[in-house]
């Protein structure tokens, strides 16, 4: 009697990690550079709340961030109604690595994550600019919208994450 079992043609999941073109990149078209834009982007004026996402933020890098890390970042965010769902799934995918079953892999590793979004933006819209058939694709500019917040909402945190300032109130004039 032949035992032999049958194993049908199963396709891998596995991806490389996103190569990151420019690691030490840390500007882009994105970059927050004044106290008021950050807040508008985060749309958070409540002190309190301020003051616990800049404390949240001290252990957190946005230049040398993991996946692991970036997915806490994103859940911080997407709970505090922040960035909707297209914009988290930028932060949890992290790096894309993943193994043969699309299991995320190397979730550990570090990479600059204001870097990673930029160039995952800019090679997405290449790609949708050179087939148009994909452009007038359902969900398409839903996609790209995530992506253009998660690229805003990276800058804005590294923007908070490196303010020299304790408090972070916007001062307005009389």
């Amino acid at each position: 009697m032949d035992m032999r079992v049958t194993i049908p043609n199963v396709i891998s999941q596995q991806t490389n990690a996103f190569v990151i073109k420019n690691p030490e990149k840390i500007t882009n078209t994105f970059t927050i550079s004044e106290e008021s834009k950050a807040i508008d982007e985060l749309r958070m004026w409540q002190q309190g709340q301020l003051a616990d996402l800049k404390a949240f933020l001290k252990n957190y890098d946005m230049t040398s961030i993991s996946t692991d890390e970036l997915k806490q970042v994103g859940r911080r965010l997407f709970d505090s109604k922040i960035i909707d769902e297209q914009a988290f799934r930028m932060f949890i995918s992290g790096d894309g690595a993943s193994d043969a079953e699309g299991r995320q892999t190397n979730t550990h590793v570090k990479f600059n994550a204001i870097a990673l979004f930029d160039e995952k933006l800019d090679d997405y819209l290449g790609f949708v600019k050179s087939r148009p058939d994909v452009a007038r694709s359902q969900g398409i500019p839903e996609y790209i919208q995530g992506m253009v917040d998660a690229n805003r909402a990276i800058n804005a945190l590294a923007y908070f994450a490196h303010s020299s300032k304790d408090d972070l109130s916007v001062e307005e004039l009389a």
